[in-house]
This record gives structure tokens, sequence and C-alpha cells, in this order.
């Protein structure tokens, strides 16, 4: 029997809680989860009002929510568009998304509608560290209250 690196069993082990954490969440919150995400996004454009964006600017988050937000509606998104979702210029975006495509947490491919672009999504395992974290602040009190199941009244 081959063991397994002590690295790679510690990769294991947070995989299956990410995955159980990400499973108990959405259960919880009616897999709401999206619209929590996009709440963050209004909450950033809304502080942007308040403050300099430039003083709370994290282009990498901006980028990710919009990623996940657009793949669980359906959307595809190009280089273009995930650029724009950051409150930075478009070559500090392309870093960005550059360090995510090495990081194996985005994937680049052609756009079939359009030729000469680029479509960007999330992989599996991004969404679902994305989703376990939105479930965490949520299990805090930090997002949308839990879906209660509808409990008819006692009648008496």
């Amino acid at each position: 029997m081959t063991q397994i690196p002590a690295r790679a069993e510690r990769i294991a082990r947070q995989t299956r809680k990410l995955i159980e954490d990400a499973e108990r969440a959405a259960a919880t919150h009616n897999a709401d989860l999206t619209e929590f995400a996009r709440q963050l996004l209004a909450g950033r454009k809304q502080r942007d009002r308040y403050f300099d964006p430039v003083l709370f600017s994290n282009p990498a988050w901006d980028i990710l929510l919009n990623l996940y937000v657009a793949d669980a509606e359906g959307r595809r998104m190009n280089v273009l568009e995930s650029c724009m979702a950051s409150t930075v210029p478009q070559g500090v975006a392309l870093r960005w998304l550059g360090l995510f495509k090495q990081e194996e947490m985005v994937i680049e491919m052609p756009d079939p509608a359009r030729p000469r672009h680029t479509v960007i999504r999330l992989t599996d395992q991004t969404r679902l560290t994305i989703s376990s974290y939105l479930g965490s602040l949520v299990s805090l009190g930090l997002g949308p209250e839990p879906a209660m199941p509808d409990i008819p009244p006692i009648r008496g």
C-alpha cells in the first residue's frame, strides 16, 4: 500500500470539509448563496459611493464574485467583462485573471458565439470554495436568513 504524503492528505481533508460546509450551507439556506454574492457585490459598489474605491480595492474578489454569480445565472463572461467587474485598470485585472489561471481557479476557453473572444469561468473547486466561504458567513449570521419550512398553524 502506498502512503499518501502528509500535504496531500491535508488537502484531501480540507476538500472534504469544504464539500460538507457547502452542502450544509446550501441545504440550510435554500441554496441562495448566489443572492448573498449579489448582495455583497451591491454593498461593495455602495461603499464606493462614500469612499474612494482605491482605499478598499480588491479586484480579485470582485472578479471571483462576478464569475460566481454569472455561473449561477448560466451566463458566460468573456475576459473583457471579467476585467470590467473590478474597479482597477484592465491590465491589473488581466494580471489577476492570469494568476487565477495559474492557480487553476478559472478556466479560459474560446467563446463559441464570438471566435475572437475568450470565455472565462470558475473551476468546480473554486465555485465550491466560494460557496463554502459564503455559507460560513451565513452561519455566522452575516448573510440572508435561513429558509424556514412552512409550518401550518396548530388548530385547537
